[in-house]
């Protein structure tokens, strides 16, 4: 679970440059041709990819946190929902496609609801068993586990007709068994196969996401292939061996002294030349260095395939009428924000946790680029008279969120 924002686009953040369909000066729409607000010519953004923008700070952010964190003592713990919409507010409202910001709509009532419910779940989930009904504690987990999809879907219905895009909400059309198959089973397959088949699990959950979400009523398509996926973890596991090599050679010649000794079972565990080797503080450093060493290495090889497959997924990602994506991020470059994120919130004891994620969250951001097409008020405006409006009702009872 995290809090980091979601976007229609498989949980992605998206913003844009200046474009078409950019609202003018007079408050009407610009035309294809038009020059952007600010700019100093004329250019068309049409058939070209644009990168998004994000132009929040994090100085903005610490503002909103250090109130968030405030609200929550106060109210012990209240708050909590409320800090989320902000929270999330602040990363949307900041996010701008094609010169337009996201809007987010929920309320912190909507999440609280939502989490009541979840509250007593768990509460009946925990108390239920003192009545000393056999299997009842299994049952009910079983019970929960089985829920989990409904609830999946359910969490990403509820982000998407709460986020819209020049007054037309996007929207989340997902099935119990689609999700239980794509988030559950095929990944454990893929697990149970010792990896062959991760490549598979990772494109149908990525598809299943995106594939569901529609803008209005225009649909997303995905044209991404297979082999695609399987190249992208061949060069993971071609990634995570390079990486791998290096480690192993260097803990062979450090700990080659007691490898030796111990393969040459000439000596006890209680045998001074034995213990003279285990004191060496030295040994002791690189014990503990071997496990921080394997977890950065999955940390960063995780990010490289992470980048691979949202390019992927994004590059053949097509919403009705013509409207391309794109991503151009590095996966290398990835896993050093989130390493180096990491090392510095550790570091500075949490202060600079709010500029960790603007510094991440821009860099998700500013490598997804849209093509628009040439009639794009055209194609907004019958989004609007279809009825994905924000004047419509939303209907969401309880406001389920579950973050990914």
């Amino acid at each position: 679970m995290t809090t980091q924002p979601q976007n229609p686009f498989m949980n992605i953040p998206a913003s844009g440059a200046s474009g078409i369909g950019a609202p003018s000066p007079g408050g009407g729409a610009a035309s294809p041709g038009a020059p952007a607000a600010g700019g100093t010519g004329t250019r068309s953004v049409v058939n070209r990819f644009t990168p998004l923008a994000f132009s929040g700070t994090a100085l903005q952010l610490f503002g909103v946190q250090f109130v968030n964190i405030l609200l929550i003592c106060l109210t012990l713990g209240i708050w909590i929902p409320w800090a989320r919409v902000r929270k999330r507010r602040f990363f949307y409202s900041n996010t701008r496609i094609l010169d337009e910001g996201l809007d987010y709509l929920a309320s912190g009532f909507d999440i609280f609801k939502g989490w009541m419910v979840v509250t007593l779940v768990l509460a009946l989930f925990y108390a239920l068993p003192l009545l000393g009904v056999p299997f009842l504690q299994e049952g009910l987990s079983l019970a929960l586990i089985l829920v989990y999809p409904w609830a999946i879907n359910r969490s990403l219905r509820f982000n998407a007709r709460n986020i819209a895009w020049r007054d037309v909400r996007f929207d989340f059309n997902g099935g119990y068994f689609a999700s239980l198959w794509y988030f559950f089973l095929l990944p454990l397959i893929g697990i149970l196969t010792v990896g062959l088949l991760m490549p598979l699990a990772s494109k149908g959950m990525r598809d299943y996401v995106a594939t569901r979400y529609t803008f209005g009523s225009a649909g997303f398509t995905s044209d991404a292939g297979l082999g695609s996926y399987y190249g992208a973890g061949f060069k993971t596991v071609l990634i995570f061996l390079i990486l791998l090599v290096p480690v192993v050679v260097a803990c062979m010649v450090a700990l080659g002294g007691l490898i030796t000794t111990l393969m040459s079972g000439s000596v006890g565990l209680n045998d001074p030349a034995l213990q003279f080797l285990l004191a060496d503080p030295s040994l002791s450093m690189i014990l503990y260095a071997i496990p921080v060493v394997m977890i950065f290495i999955f940390m960063l090889t995780a990010s490289y395939y992470q980048a691979l497959t949202r390019n992927i997924m994004l590059d053949g990602l097509r919403l009705r009428g013509g409207i391309r994506f794109r991503s151009k991020m590095s996966g290398f470059v990835l896993g050093w924000i989130i390493l180096s994120n990491l090392f510095l919130v550790v570091l500075s004891l949490g202060l600079l946790h709010p500029w960790a994620q603007v510094r991440r969250y821009r860099y998700l951001t500013e490598t997804i680029e849209i093509r628009p097409i040439a009639e794009m008020r055209g194609f907004i405006d019958r989004q609007l008279k279809a009825g994905g409006s924000v004047g419509d009702a939303v209907g969401e009872a309880g406001g389920l969120e579950i973050s990914f």
